[in-house]
């Protein structure tokens, strides 16, 4: 692999490994393609946004932050010749303007990644001078990666017809393990927040109708507080607790089906998980999701909070079929969300296809 010569300077968010804090999906992208950049050798700089965390309250420490991240910035911007923003919605409004106007005056290369798939909504309550110069910004740059298509599809309605957009989805790296297909024992799993949003309750209602040698166990931070005593024993489901990333690749092979009945999601990454070791998954028509499972293929599809379409879709998958949806949901993996093809694939845009293998 041969050293790109353009020199690169990258700007984002990382996860506290000291803490074990990530702040969401966007730490655990962006450290995926650092990762990629140092294993695969390539020069360049790295200015963190979120350094410094209050031991305490493990929250971010925002004026500690800012002040890093301006010096490092400062300091490194002369350096470069191509800066790589990797911004989620309150980034992308509140930074990206000022600093690619900077990069730009001084006559760097401005990309900018986009994390997240709700910037239309965000954007909603965003005062309109405010949301020009975003506008603006994005317009201005020389190339865009963002996570959804539908999330392309409403920037295009900004910033007009352009080929300089690119679609680079929620990925990571292939599994250690994969499920075995023959293997079907009927065992769902859940991993996420634990709250009403993300469908814990309309999920509990469903299993309810199911038959008795389904399991369900239930993985992830408790986020309500009618869950926070809550007889999981009654529903016949266990509450295993949190679990760290690292570990959640090696609990998804023992398990038949994820479950993740959300009324509200972005491009949720435990999904690409799931199919990263080959297990098929049933989700809601909301966010991105769509983008990600296609129903009948590599799971099913439901609509939010309908207990009876989830309870039938989960008995749609028995014997006769999983090895089909198992198979599907690798391939899956595969053609879109393994992290090693699409961050070569963004580092050749990044770089103008002149870095090669």
């Amino acid at each position: 692999m041969s050293k790109n010569k353009e020199r690169l300077l990258v700007v984002g968010p990382l996860p506290c490994e000291k803490y074990n804090c990530q702040w969401g999906g966007a730490t655990v992208l962006m450290k995926n393609f650092r990762d990629y950049l140092l294993e695969k050798g390539i020069g360049h700089r790295f200015v963190q946004t979120n350094k410094y965390v209050n031991p305490h309250t493990l929250e971010l420490r925002p004026r500690a932050n800012q002040l890093y991240f301006i010096t490092h910035f400062a300091a490194a911007l002369p350096w470069c010749d191509t800066v790589m923003f990797n911004f989620s919605d309150h980034g992308t409004v509140n930074m990206f303007p000022m600093l690619s106007s900077l990069a730009r005056k001084m006559g760097k290369k401005v990309v900018l990644r986009k994390f997240g798939g709700s910037f239309d909504i965000y954007l909603q309550d965003v005062p309109d001078d405010k949301k020009g110069k975003v506008v603006s910004a994005i317009k201005a740059a020389d190339l865009v990666f963002f996570e959804t298509k539908a999330g392309i599809a409403h920037l295009k309605t900004l910033v007009g017809e352009t080929d300089k957009i690119h679609w680079f989805p929620n990925v990571r790296k292939a599994a250690p393990q994969r499920k075995d297909p023959s293997q079907f024992s009927r065992k769902l799993v859940y991993m996420s927040h634990i709250s009403n949003e993300k469908g814990v309750g309309c999920l509990l209602e469903a299993f309810g109708r199911l038959p008795e040698d389904y399991s369900l166990d239930f993985y992830g931070a408790i986020k309500e507080d009618c869950y926070d005593n809550f007889d999981w024993q009654a529903h016949r489901v266990n509450y295993k607790g949190e679990v760290s990333a690292a570990e959640v690749l090696r609990r998804l092979p023992d398990y038949d089906l994820l479950l993740l009945p959300s009324y509200r999601e972005g491009y949720p990454g435990i999904i690409i998980e799931a199919l990263s070791v080959g297990l098929p998954v049933i989700s809601t028509q909301v966010g991105g999701i769509p983008e990600i499972i296609t129903d009948g293929f590599n799971g099913r599809l439901v609509t939010p909070g309908t207990e009876k379409e989830l309870m039938e879709a989960i008995t749609s998958i028995d014997e006769r079929n999983y090895a089909v949806y198992c198979e599907n949901a690798y391939r899956s993996f595969c053609e879109h969300f393994d992290s090693e093809k699409t961050n070569e694939r963004m580092l050749n845009e990044l770089m103008d296809g002149r870095h090669n293998s």
